[in-house]
């Protein structure tokens, strides 16, 4: 496997943090990025530019991340996520589980697409107060209801899953200010097991503090 992306976190983390836990051996390739002005986006990619212009990221649109099985090129970050995971015996034991946990993966990506609509708002103080207080809390109440169940450690079924792993990412990684995400887990019992669980995986844990320093 070749897994290619900025030297980034961003869109290939969750699929680098699962191939971590499921210990498995990949390319992790880095097109170096140097971020002039993170607020315009204005950043320099001088090698990634190169090779879109010779025709080398064809096969994924242009675009990154993109992963490479025996030659075949997978766009797209949740469907690398998927095909991983698939791989890792992380998508259920049935097509019923499946579909619970790409629901799942689902509703954590509308928090997020919701989280970036609150990072341009005009008075963003403002609204990110409310974010963490109110709206975050709030949404992870209604996704309680749909994950695991009382003392149990797993979104869907009795392992590890997608969905634990894409909720661990969003709690602990994706935002800036972590202290306050995890505190909008206070009230949602369910979801604070499942992020400690993933928490304490040992392949995970040695990840985190031997990953490359990035900017983001």
């Amino acid at each position: 496997m070749k897994l290619t992306y900025f030297n980034i976190r961003g869109l290939a983390e969750t699929s680098r943090i699962l191939l971590a836990i499921m210990g498995q051996d990949y390319e992790d390739f880095r097109y170096p990025l140097n971020i002039i002005d993170l607020a315009s986006f204005n950043m320099e990619k001088t090698e990634f530019d190169a090779a879109k212009k010779d025709g080398k990221l064809l096969g994924s649109l242009n675009k990154v991340p993109f992963l490479e099985v025996d030659g075949t090129v997978i766009p797209q970050s949740k469907a690398i996520e998927r095909y991983i995971a698939s791989q890792g015996n992380m998508m259920g034991d049935s097509l019923l589980e499946y579909a619970r946990i790409d629901s799942i993966c689902e509703c954590i990506r509308d928090f997020k697409d919701a989280y970036q609509r609150v990072r341009k708002s005009e008075n963003k103080e403002e609204e990110m107060t409310k974010w963490f207080t109110e709206t975050l809390p709030e949404r992870l109440g209604l996704l309680e209801l749909i994950v695991g169940r009382e003392n149990n450690l797993f979104s869907v079924g009795n392992r590890l899953s997608l969905a634990d792993i894409v909720i661990f990412v969003f709690i602990t990684q994706f935002f800036d200010d972590k202290i306050r995400a995890m505190n909008a887990t206070n009230n949602t019992t369910n979801i604070r097991n499942i992020v400690n669980n993933v928490s304490s995986n040992e392949n995970l844990i040695n990840w985190l503090n031997n990953r490359p320093e990035t900017m983001m």
